[in-house]
């Protein structure tokens, strides 16, 4: 109980410092130092551990990353390059509404952190004579991001989890479908009842110019995310595939070279208001995640016993509280799975309880005020948190709902 209370408490105020309006970065801060204090940490170990997460090489890659996704949507937007893709998305789908869903789907298939900031861009102009309220927009963009995150094999926390469960991938694609595809339904569903309140009717698009300029105009607007797709996926040795921030470097000089982006440009972006906070609140996340995780929070649990009975239930507690407070899919599995499987390894439904154990995470994750795609668009749109929690809160209870009755009955 003692245990639950201090999670409850980092919870608490990590909500209410948001809803007083502190910077991410520093209530993310001033979570991590009351982590030190609850679990008697020691400060020059916390800090210590801190280090070694900011100047660890992977660490350095996700910077670059964030970088370089920014500076590529931030250059894609001021030469228009979204609007010839939405161009084709409209001939296509025909419907304005469907593209500012459609879009940061396709956009979800490559799996970059901050990827939401290229999809952002997209359902801003596809949605911009609707009047939309900002919250909104966040969750159409937010949303229909991660469709895919349960089912597509190349998430790395998908992976991550594959290799702790040890379950085939294929099973596990198989059986988190149902899954997969009630995030879709359930986005829809919101999406089209908020357009029916409001009177949003169907936004027809200008009649498209024929099959081939549609293609062109899809090429035109989305080859940078082709070009980072093929050399980051295509196995194609000794040359591909590359590591994602080479990729995505390649790409933006390319992308620089071809739209003539000058030095003063280049500076305004890479140094701008925009990129610095982006920066901030990612390092102030993986301090906190690399203190958690050198604290000790979670010895207690691995020498408890439980009965059958509660396994799901604190299942549900350790996942969903993990996956919210790190908002990082790699990050909570790689802190909760080692705790849960002693518990679930010898029981019959162990298969079951691990995707139990991601779906719940998976939706902990959705509402993490941590997760760095909801972050960054929030701050694009200039949304309220809590008014995007308001549209994801049907479809999030449904899918835990759900996945609880089904590991109950199965």
């Amino acid at each position: 109980m003692l245990l639950a209370a201090k999670f409850l408490l980092l919870v608490v105020l990590l909500i209410l410092l948001l809803r007083w309006k502190v910077e991410l970065s520093l209530a993310v801060l001033a979570i991590t130092l009351l982590t030190v204090a609850l679990f008697r940490g020691n400060l020059l170990q916390a800090a210590r551990s801190a280090w070694q997460g900011l100047s660890d090489r992977e660490t350095l890659e996700l910077f670059l990353i964030i970088v370089l996704v920014q500076f590529i949507g931030a250059v894609q937007k001021s030469r228009r390059m979204y609007d010839r893709l939405i161009d084709s998305l409209n001939t296509m789908v025909r419907d304005k509404r469907l593209v500012a869903m459609v879009s940061p789907a396709i956009i979800g298939f490559l799996p970059m952190p901050g990827g939401a900031l290229l999809s952002a861009p997209l359902v801003q102009v596809s949605t911009d004579r609707m009047k939309l309220k900002p919250a909104f927009s966040a969750f159409l963009n937010f949303w229909f991001r991660h469709d895919w995150e349960l089912i597509w094999p190349l998430y790395a926390g998908l992976l991550l989890f594959q290799t702790l469960s040890r379950i085939p991938m294929r099973r596990i694609i198989l059986f988190q479908l149902p899954f997969s595809i009630l995030h879709v339904v359930m986005g829809l569903a919101v999406a089209f009842l908020y357009f029916r309140r409001h009177g949003v009717g169907p936004v027809r698009p200008v009649p498209g110019n024929g099959m081939h300029a549609t293609a062109r105009d899809f090429l035109a607007g989305t080859w940078p995310i082709l070009a980072v797709i093929a050399l980051f996926f295509a196995k194609l040795p000794p040359l591909l595939p590359l590591p994602l921030h080479w990729a995505l470097l390649l790409v933006t000089v390319a992308l620089s070279l071809w739209k003539r982006v000058g030095p003063r440009e280049a500076a305004s972006i890479l140094f701008g208001k925009t990129t610095i906070r982006s920066l901030l609140v990612i390092a102030a996340v993986i301090v906190f995640q690399r203190v958690l995780q050198a604290s000790s929070a979670f010895d207690a649990l691995k020498t408890m016993d439980f009965s059958l009975g509660m396994v799901v239930l604190f299942i549900f507690l350790v996942s969903f509280t993990v996956a919210f407070l790190t908002g990082v899919n790699t990050a909570y599995i790689a802190i909760a799975f080692p705790v849960l499987l002693p518990l679930i390894q010898h029981l019959p439904n162990y298969f079951y309880l691990c995707l139990y154990m991601y779906v719940v995470g998976f939706a902990g994750i959705l509402v993490s005020p941590l997760h760095l795609c909801l972050v960054l668009t929030n701050e694009y749109f200039g949304a309220s948190l809590l008014d995007v929690y308001r549209y994801m809160a049907v479809p999030i209870f449904v899918m835990i709902a759900l996945a609880t009755g089904l590991v109950l009955v199965l």
